[in-house]
């Protein structure tokens, strides 16, 4: 939906795309001509290792929505859970890691935004570099998902 002067998305009608060779899925909410922001999922075990490439010329702001995670920002690793906020420089490199039960979300808002202007081209991007993408349904699916609990007994 569009109006003069704005832009609505709802996360549930936008596909999942794969960041990389890892189990972080982000689905683009705001192209804007100064930020770009996207809501990211990270299933149970999923990690998205620190690098530094990516984020070197974007500041970011990292909003938790759901879910406890791991954050390694440069060489500093702790937990934040839901309502937790950060701001990240340029040039800090960033990583995530979900050791808890379910999905952990969060909002993840780039200035300036990257180079991917519309979730047309965003879909384009992914097409031809074979990334992973996965539908509103199937990303609806992830959510609902828990990490597989292996039941120990122990003997005495």
């Amino acid at each position: 939906m569009e109006g003069k002067g704005y832009r609505r998305a709802r996360a549930r009608d936008i596909h999942g795309f794969q960041h990389g060779q890892d189990n972080y899925w982000f689905q683009p909410l705001v192209f804007g001509a100064n930020l770009f922001t996207y809501l990211a999922s990270v299933p149970p075990g999923g990690t998205m290792p620190p690098h530094g490439h990516e984020e070197d010329p974007y500041e970011l702001s990292f909003y938790q929505l759901d879910g406890k995670m791991e954050v390694t920002l440069e060489h500093d690793t702790f937990t934040v859970e839901p309502g937790d906020a950060l701001h990240i420089d340029p040039g800090v490199s960033l990583g995530v890691r979900n050791r808890g039960r379910r999905v952990a979300r969060f909002l993840l808002t780039f200035n300036p935004p990257t180079p991917t202007r519309s979730l047309e081209a965003m879909r384009e991007r992914y097409a031809k570099r074979g990334g992973g993408v996965k539908s509103p349904e199937e990303m609806k699916r992830m959510l609902a998902q828990k990490k597989k609990t292996s039941k120990r007994t122990s003997r005495r």
